[in-house]
């Protein structure tokens, strides 16, 4: 009995764990969504993980009024969001296929919500 209520235990403790990080890792990613003056509603295709190779977590997102072939990522890792764009097919993106070519330094500063400095 007293081995059961121990893994019991382990098990809520490592599930509370990984579901607070879950929580965390949105909540940062979102107040950055919002000091780039992004509204909630212009997040279209909106594609949230837990990304296994890298740790932490990752959100892929098409924001309207930016150009249709230009998705934004978030990256979430030891407590830091970091952003970068992609060039993609405006087809790719409508079904969530991330990939395409990242932006230049120069095409970064030209997005309508460029990176937080």
């Amino acid at each position: 009995m007293l081995i059961m209520m121990a893994i019991f235990i382990s098990i809520v403790l490592v599930v509370s764990f990984v579901l607070f990080n879950r929580v965390q890792a949105k909540k940062s990613i979102y107040n950055y969504i919002a000091r780039q003056v992004i509204q909630e509603s212009q997040l279209k295709y909106i594609d949230f993980h837990k990304d296994f190779k890298m740790g932490g977590y990752w959100l892929a997102v098409y924001v309207e009024g930016e150009n249709p072939d230009i998705y934004y990522e978030y990256s979430y890792q030891d407590k830091k969001v970091n952003f970068q764009a992609y060039f993609n097919s405006e087809k790719a993106i409508k079904k969530k296929m991330w990939g395409g070519s990242g932006l230049t330094e120069i095409e970064m500063k030209k997005l309508k919500y460029p990176p937080l400095q």
